[in-house]
């Protein structure tokens, strides 16, 4: 059986930037259908292996090779639209314009909620980021490189290509920082680190076992390597003042030994090196509410984003916020910090309130400011902290995985992900009783991610949190708000996952009262898969009461829900009997919602009539 030839080979590749080597001797190949997810640390040269696969880096060794008539698109982190162009023609810029094509632009800008009459000028920056996705996606390439392809979409959006990648006919190498995305959408691990690459032919579900043996393997190698040099060090010691029975071909062994333990010592301290965040303690003995809005309203122009919205945010809540684009998520933050008024209604904080913001615009971040300005407005060498406290600028850059020796590098020349570490430096260095994180997630690697989700977690404040990141909401959020569209926010107990879970089971009792609202005066013939002798006219009965049990069920879970958020006597006890009755109603809306669909699968003809 013939193998199948790669598309592209990279042999022997070595690159350098100011005397650090960022890679050696790498070796690579990209076959037809790969779907490779590039994992590594912020810093460890992924775009720059990006630039080389697709040709924009030259290699200071080795060679690349790209299969004849291969074409290559790339969706980079900082892709530049030309100015006074219709969306439609920078997609098209080089293209034949057939009925294909035409029919792909039209679907592809559907999806990513993108006009292709609009004009480039008037976009904003994430309209732009989905005109060049689009425009990577409209090209077909044999290989489809997309470096960060879900910063800036909502969940809808990011569903959509999950699904359209993988359905995708060419080869795909993606960089991301969102584990549910890569788990979808990939067959094949490159790892980056320490210079070298590392394959994982299984993709990202199983990364981080196979991960973890790779560590657990470096570092047995690494106290392999400490016990010869301890035992060759002390051979050296005992015979140094015999020097005629010196063996110089052991020296030279011991010399090589020193040489691969220090490279075997890199790359396990290549793990190891993490954001290091130190939890602030939290001392309230204030009333639970921090904030409350109370039949809040916010528009623009003809269209109202938020229509009398009422809630309270508790001391010590985690709400993660999500939503489409546009749906008034941002609009509510800046509400909250004050930047922007209510319409109608209140927003009332308590008096003692300290609000740290992280904005996704990284508007605190200065391109001519250095990180020693930034993180040090008072001009000493110390970063303030909660409490009080101080910390010298060197110990709290390396918490942050910055070298101490870049105190006077401009912000303006570091990388995305350099300047999210930078604003959650500053963020998190006081971030009093009331943190705001507008899409903290952006351009953070793994490792970043991980080491905030932990901070997050023993943080003591409260936390309103506005992420695409499915699986970060799931990590550091109790509670969703989602924006549903045309004014309606909705409320959810637990992570995205469980929301997620929550709508599902949803669909069964709203599509039941579609069907009552359409049907009252006809009969509804369905297909069904059981005979018809299964269908008794007990369960007729039975079935006709079911969507008013559900939808009693449900209000008793919304009033004890309001009840848990609201209620004045916090003794752990009370919250605690709340919670569980939380969860009896629960169960008993599971298992009606279950024989609803039971019962509607038994039936082959469904009749409504009018109350």
């Amino acid at each position: 059986m013939t193998k199948t030839p790669p598309l592209l080979s990279v042999r022997g590749a070595t690159i350098s930037f100011a005397k650090k080597t960022l890679f050696e001797d790498l070796a690579f190949n990209i076959f037809p259908r790969d779907r490779i997810c590039l994992i590594g640390k912020n810093g460890v040269g992924k775009t720059t292996l990006m630039n080389v696969i697709s040709g924009d880096f030259d290699l200071d060794l080795g060679e690349r090779w790209i299969a004849p008539q291969s074409v290559l698109g790339y969706l980079t982190q900082s892709e530049k639209l030309p100015k006074n162009v219709s969306v439609f023609d920078f997609i098209m810029s080089g293209l034949a314009i057939d009925e294909h094509k035409s029919y792909l632009v039209d679907i592809i800008c559907d999806h990513l909620k993108i006009d292709k009459n609009a004009f480039t000028q008037n976009l904003s920056g994430g309209q732009k980021r989905r005109v060049s996705l689009a425009r990577a996606l409209v090209l077909e390439p044999d290989i489809l490189m997309l470096d960060e392809p879900t910063n800036h979409l909502d969940l809808e959006i990011i569903e959509w290509l999950e699904n359209y990648l993988q359905n995708y006919q060419g080869a795909l190498l993606v960089i991301s920082h969102d584990r549910k995305f890569l788990e979808k959408v990939s067959n094949k691990v490159f790892w980056l680190r320490a210079g070298k690459l590392k394959v994982n032919q299984q993709g990202y579900k199983n990364f981080d076992e196979w991960s973890q043996n790779i560590i657990e393997h470096e570092t047995r190698e690494l106290s392999n390597l400490e016990k010869k040099v301890q035992l060759e060090s002390g051979w050296l010691q005992t015979g140094v003042t015999g020097r005629r029975k010196r063996n110089i071909g052991r020296l030279h062994y011991l010399k090589d030994l020193r040489v691969k333990l220090e490279a075997q010592r890199q790359l396990v301290k290549s793990n190891a090196n993490r954001m290091n965040i130190i939890a602030q303690k939290m001392y309230e003995d204030a009333p639970q509410v921090i904030l409350a809005l109370n039949n809040v309203s916010k528009g623009f122009d003809e269209s109202k984003l938020i229509d009398r919205l009422s809630m309270k945010i508790l001391r010590g809540e985690r709400i993660g916020i999500i939503g489409r684009n546009g749906s008034g998520k941002s609009t509510l933050l800046k509400m909250i910090i004050g930047e922007e008024k209510a319409d109608s209604g209140t927003v009332k904080p308590a008096k003692d309130i300290s609000i740290s913001y992280f904005d996704q615009s990284r508007s605190a971040i200065k391109p001519t400011s250095s990180i020693k300005e930034i993180l040090c407005d008072s001009g000493s060498d110390y970063v303030k902290l909660a409490g009080g406290k101080t910390k010298h600028i060197c110990g709290y850059l390396r918490d942050f995985m910055f070298d101490p020796n870049d105190l006077e590098t401009l912000a303006g020349t570091l990388s995305g992900g350099q300047q999210n570490r930078l604003l959650l430096a500053k963020t998190l260095a006081n971030p009093g009783n009331f943190m705001i994180l507008d899409e903290p997630t952006n351009d953070l690697d793994m490792d970043s991610l991980d080491m905030l989700s932990e901070y997050l977690e023993k943080y003591q404040g409260t936390l309103v949190v506005v992420s695409h990141d499915r699986d970060f909401l799931d990590n550091v959020v109790t509670s969703i708000l989602s924006f549903e569209g045309n004014d309606e926010v909705q409320t959810h107990i637990g992570g995205y996952s469980d929301y997620l879970e929550y709508t599902q089971k949803q669909l069964p009792t709203k599509n039941s009262e579609k069907i009552r609202q359409t049907s009252a005066i006809e009969e509804v013939t369905l297909e069904t898969q059981k005979p018809l002798k299964q269908f008794s006219f007990k369960h007729k009965i039975e079935l006709e009461k079911l969507p008013a049990k559900i939808e009693k069920l449900e209000e008793k879970i919304r009033e004890l829900t309001e009840e848990l958020s609201e209620t004045e006597d916090r003794n752990s006890a009370n919250l605690a009997h709340i919670s569980m009755e939380i969860a009896k109603y629960q169960k008993d809306l599971d298992e009606s919602e279950n024989r609803w669909l039971e019962l509607e699968n038994l039936k082959p003809v469904l009749k409504f009539f009018p109350n």
